[in-house]
């Protein structure tokens, strides 16, 4: 596995913001669940278009079904991200702390998947 130093940033950011809004405390703009997906999500896009992530894949293998897999699991926070910011009854990922818990699991799987690229290609 390949930049263990950006895993370790990924997953300690992810696992800050998740504390953040399960704590029930004011913590800098986050202030519950709902927020503090809206800022996973927003957050968890930001590293996948920065760091050296799932755009490895689809560079050399845009079809690669690791590649899918990726898509699939960025589909999922993108959606549950967007259920949160537009308070759409959708069962199971309305609840926000359901939905953090998911996408913080979305973020922490393409993760995994962004640095096993060096296993693959």
């Amino acid at each position: 596995m390949k930049d263990l130093g950006i895993l370790a940033v990924e997953w300690i950011t992810t696992g800050l913001i998740v504390f953040a809004g399960l704590s029930g405390k004011q913590i800098l703009f986050i202030n519950g669940p709902r927020s503090a997906v809206i800022t996973l999500g927003a957050i968890g896009f930001i590293m996948c278009m920065v760091m050296p992530s799932v755009g490895l894949f689809v560079r050399n293998a845009p079809a690669h079904p690791v590649t899918i897999v990726a898509y699939i699991v960025g589909l999922a926070a993108l959606f549950i991200t967007l259920v949160q910011v537009f308070r759409w009854n959708i069962p199971v990922v309305n609840e926000p702390t359901m939905a953090l818990y998911i996408v913080a699991g979305c973020i922490v799987v393409k993760s995994i998947i962004a640095r096993c690229a060096t296993l693959i290609f």
